[in-house]
């Protein structure tokens, strides 16, 4: 442990040399001391392993190479929305100060709070929010976002500098919280039209420091951004601290290192070189708790160490391609997991299981406690090898003398790519498959991400990030707009179509959250995706994310939910609005 230490001092001297040095990529950074520096490394292994791979670029809508180190939080939304707060609808108001829908939720006008500005100075209007969804809307699908901006909006128009007109080719009560509404990692960036339009934002960097760019609207500007680093410094000419809507944040410099390790993680953790990290697995995060007594977590010091996401993780495949085409192959699989051991081995108990692809927080469970006699019919979370035997026996597998599955002389291989966040239920799900026949293995690359956008992840290990107050937007996800062909890359993985459930969740879409119409759409919805099994849901996730008071006090806690304390997600700018220096 000394030596871990003596090495994480060492990563933290490199940084404020490097800071203090200046850079290529920032010119000369101004001294602000270790106890107003919050340092973290960047969550993406894909993008950020070895160096930040974007550190000469800034465009939040590129399907692929973007990194979660500034715009998730610098680009501002009309509302932020808090899962976690008790009472109310946890609706927190920002750049908008409020909107209105038509009486058929065709048609919805937004209010603009005046006096909010972009970075450069220029004002912040309805111009620039109606420029974000056209600019979408013409580019589908190949921007992020962009398949739902073209299904959902027929116009948008700003009527004034503080009033946009957004006309939906159908009724949908939910557009405004879907989609500029920042919830864990949901919404979408709306960006300054004077500095984008004109350009084509499939391959627009929006980078270019002597220009000012990238322009942003939230409490920081970049000071160093390099390979190596990317770093933040406070600007006090922040629209919110200037009109009394906000005070300024005292955390003065952000950096962001590359993605690192867990075991990195946890020694700089340790040694009080970073502040917070990825969240990390049950036995990382105990062992950070042993050994230095400044760190708590959501829960503080106790289990599970970490909250709820709204992201429930599925064993998912690549549904065009055989055998998992073919739902009743899927079942097979499902049949062969044993959920409970999944957690208590791989989790060490830290964690709770799951037989659906929504997330428990209260809200949801209002619908999903409706549907357990559909969970039963479909034998969810039934763990029973010989059922598993008899369907692959049906479509014509045998076993050979290893006991694995064959067919036409070919095993059955099953290659589960995952990311570094899964290598501790990958090996005992591939232990269960291979029990009961699979030749399964699983595979942690650099390039996941892109395999699985790709299809060329035939099985994946991936959550589902949707709904955190109706289901529509977590069963949306499995739309067959969303599909493409093997080897093009796809918003969303999961590759399954059924027009009958696209029908009922298109309706869905169109039917108010609290309309009683919205639980039997689901249940009808529901009856289909549990029969054919899209995805095997497995567990629910959960942020086990180290909260160092060293330098830093007041993060989110289960005891003061003002959000979530994930700092990859797009309300990370209220933990930064919330932090308190621990040293004075």
């Amino acid at each position: 442990m000394k030596r871990a230490l003596q090495c994480a001092s060492l990563v933290l001297a490199a940084v404020f040399v490097f800071v203090g040095c200046g850079g290529g990529g920032g010119g000369q950074a101004s001294s602000i001391p270790r106890n107003r520096t919050l340092i973290m490394d960047c969550s993406s292994q894909q993008d950020c392993s070895g160096q930040i791979k974007d550190y000469n670029a800034f465009n939040p809508f590129l399907l692929t190479g973007i990194t979660k180190t500034g715009w998730n939080f610098l680009y501002e939304p009309l509302y932020f929305y808090n899962a976690y707060a008790e009472g109310g609808d946890n609706i927190i108001p920002w750049i908008a100060t409020g909107h209105e829908y038509n009486d058929d939720y065709t048609a919805i006008t937004i209010h603009i709070r005046q006096g909010v500005e972009w970075s450069d100075g220029h004002p912040w209007t309805a111009h620039d929010l109606v420029f974000t969804i056209n600019m979408l809307k013409d580019h589908a699908p190949s921007l992020g976002f962009s398949t739902d901006m073209q299904a959902w909006v027929e116009s948008a128009v700003a009527t004034d500098d503080y009033t946009a007109e957004i006309k939906l080719t159908k009724s949908n009560p939910r557009f405004v919280f879907s989609y500029f509404t920042n919830n864990f990692d949901n919404g979408i960036a709306i960006i300054p039209k004077h500095i984008w339009e004109g350009q084509d934002p499939e391959i627009f960097s929006n980078f270019d420091l002597a220009k000012g760019w990238p322009v942003v609207s939230g409490p920081y500007k970049i000071a160093i951004s390099v390979a190596e680093q990317r770093v933040w410094d406070r600007r006090d000419d922040w629209w919110a601290a200037k009109t009394g809507f906000k005070a300024l944040p005292k955390v003065e410099r952000i950096i962001y290192l590359p993605y690192m390790e867990e075991t990195k993680r946890v020694q700089n953790i340790i040694s009080n070189t970073m502040d917070t990290s990825l969240d990390l697995r049950p036995p990382n995060i105990q062992s950070i708790l042993d050994s230095n007594p400044n760190v708590s977590t959501w829960t503080g010091k106790g289990l599970p160490h970490g909250y709820l996401d709204w992201w429930p993780v599925c064993l998912g495949f690549n549904n065009l391609e055989p055998p998992f085409d073919d739902p009743e192959m899927r079942r097979a699989v499902n049949y062969a997991i044993d959920r409970d051991q999944l957690v208590g081995i791989g989790w060490q108990g830290a964690g709770t299981i799951s037989h659906l692809p929504l997330p428990n927080f209260p809200p949801i469970r209002e619908y999903t406690d409706q549907i357990q006699d559909l969970v039963d019919k479909y034998e969810i979370g039934v763990h029973d090898l010989s059922k598993s035997a008899v369907i692959m026996e049906r479509k014509g597998w045998a076993k050979d003398g290893e006991g694995f599955w064959v067919k036409d002389g070919e095993r059955l291989s099953v290659v589960i790519d995952i990311f570094g966040i899964f290598n501790d239920l990958a090996p005992v799900l591939v232990a269960q498959l291979e029990k009961a026949g699979f030749d399964a293995d699983f595979r942690m690359t650099p390039d996941a991400f892109t395999r699985m956008a790709q299809g060329t992840a035939r099985a994946y290990l991936m959550g589902n990030g949707g709904s955190v107050r109706d289901p529509y937007f977590t069963l949306r996800l499995y739309h067959s707009r969303f599909v493409q062909p093997t080897g093009t890359h796809a918003e969303r993985f999961w590759r399954w179509s059924n027009p009958e459930y696209d029908a009922i969740v298109d309706q869905m879409g169109q039917t108010a959250p609290d309309d009683p119409e919205l639980q039997k759409l689901f249940r009808q919805a529901m009856e289909i995706w549990l029969s054919e099994l899209p995805s095997i849901p497995i567990v629910q996730w959960y942020h086990r994310i180290p909260h160092n008071e060293t330098y830093w006090k007041n993060w989110p806690t289960i005891d003061n939910a003002y959000i979530n304390s994930a700092y990859w997600h797009n309300t990370w700018l209220l933990v930064l609005l919330g932090l308190e220096p621990a040293q004075g």
